[in-house]
């Protein structure tokens, strides 16, 4: 089934965005970063809507087995086939095949005591 729904997208990509327009579900996931066509412009993905529209009208290279895949998988999850997480593995792949994806560092444990913001009354023994 996959196999018949990647071909009918390569070969007519308006049903990809016909279809992907037609859900109001946007299935959020945890964001995605990657470049953008501006040198130095970063895109935050935070859907599968927004991946899907993004594949269709920004992405830079038209072939790819792995782009191939994700456009399924962006379909699937846009018509309630599968997780967000799901589509969001698979358009992370698909931006490391294309080199665009931006790896995001963990943020480090705090150390030290927190920090009060707020000023406090002196107390009276």
């Amino acid at each position: 089934m996959i196999l018949k729904l990647n071909k009918m997208i390569d070969s007519n990509p308006s049903i990809f965005a016909y279809i992907a327009g037609m859900y109001e579900d946007h299935r959020s996931f945890q964001m995605v970063q990657i470049f953008g066509r501006k040198p130095g412009q970063i895109v935050g993905i935070t859907s599968a809507y927004d991946a899907a529209k993004f594949l269709l009208e920004e992405w830079p290279y038209e072939s790819g087995a792995k782009l191939s895949m994700a456009k399924a998988i962006l379909l699937k999850c846009l018509e309630g086939g599968c997780s967000a997480a799901v589509a969001r593995v698979a358009f992370v792949e698909a931006a490391r095949e294309a080199n665009i994806f931006v790896e995001v560092q963990a943020r480090p444990a705090p150390t030290g005591k927190p920090q009060r913001w707020q000023k406090t009354a002196s107390r009276r023994r």
